[in-house]
Order: structure tokens, then sequence, then C-alpha cells
């Protein structure tokens, strides 16, 4: 599915929307390039959750946990250089079989360990405000959320 999104506030409203069908487990793989709206979107996800705290992009500290209706980890591995080995080093895979909803920026940098299962989000920029947002699912879970998404968009 794609989605054209004319402003920053569209991308966070589609993140609302999604983040309101989101279930503990849920994996997020968000890729674009820098100021394409992954964080935007996040934020948006966020204030669906009931997160009551600011949230941007945990570019230096890498991970960050958020506390609402469901507990959601914010991962950001722009900065890392040898992104596999540094994330087993702070514990993520243990987020993976968690209760957390994970959603992962530039996770185009960590797609070997990535579980088989999860959504990928993709950011194009098309210009200043515009962005181009395609939402693929990996496995069942993911093509029922989709499915859900699309309904909640109007879009079936």
């Amino acid at each position: 599915m794609e989605f054209l999104s004319k402003s920053p506030s569209e991308t966070k409203k589609l993140g609302m929307t999604l983040g309101g069908i989101l279930i503990p487990g849920d994996v997020l793989a968000l890729i674009g390039d820098l100021g394409s709206g992954k964080t935007t979107f996040v934020q948006g996800i966020a204030q669906a959750l009931s997160i009551n705290i600011p949230v941007n992009s945990p570019s230096f500290l890498i991970m960050k946990e958020y506390k609402g209706k469901y507990n959601m980890l914010h991962v950001d591995v722009y900065r890392l250089k040898v992104p596999e080995l540094e994330l087993e080093s702070i514990g993520f895979e243990e987020y993976l079989n968690s209760d957390f909803i994970i959603v992962i920026e530039w996770a185009d940098k960590i797609e070997k360990i990535l579980p088989k299962e999860y959504m990928e989000i993709n950011f194009e920029h098309i210009d200043l405000n515009e962005r181009k947002i395609k939402f693929k699912p990996y496995g069942d879970r993911y093509n029922t959320l989709l499915q859900e998404l699309k309904k909640c968009l109007f879009l079936e």
C-alpha cells in the first residue's frame, strides 16, 4: 500500500491511525532518508498509545522506552557502525520477545536481525512537505494489520 502525505501533520496523523491498531509485540521497520518523516510518524504512533512525553529520535541513545497504553520501544540505528553487534550488546533481541511495540528507524541497516514477521514502512521525499509512504507487510499478522489500516483510512 502506498500513501501520499502532503504535510508533516498528515504524516503524524497516519502514524496515529496505525498506532491505534497496533498490539504488543508488533514490529515496525522504518526506512528513509534524513528528514523523510520517520520521527514525525513515530510521534503519531506515540500519541495514539497515550504516551504523554515528547518523542524524538533516539540517535545518541539508540533505544528509548516509552510507557503508555502499550509500551513502545523506539530504536534508531543511524549512528551505529556495526549495528547487529552493537544492538546485541545492549539487549535489543530481548525486546523482540517482549510486550513492547517496537519501532525501528533506519531498519534497513539491521535487516539480518529483524524478526521474520514485521511491517516495513518506506518514506520517500517528493518535495519540501510531501512524502510517499509505502507499507510492505512480512507475515500474516502484518497482512492483517495492513488490511485494518486500509479500513481505518477508508481505502477499502
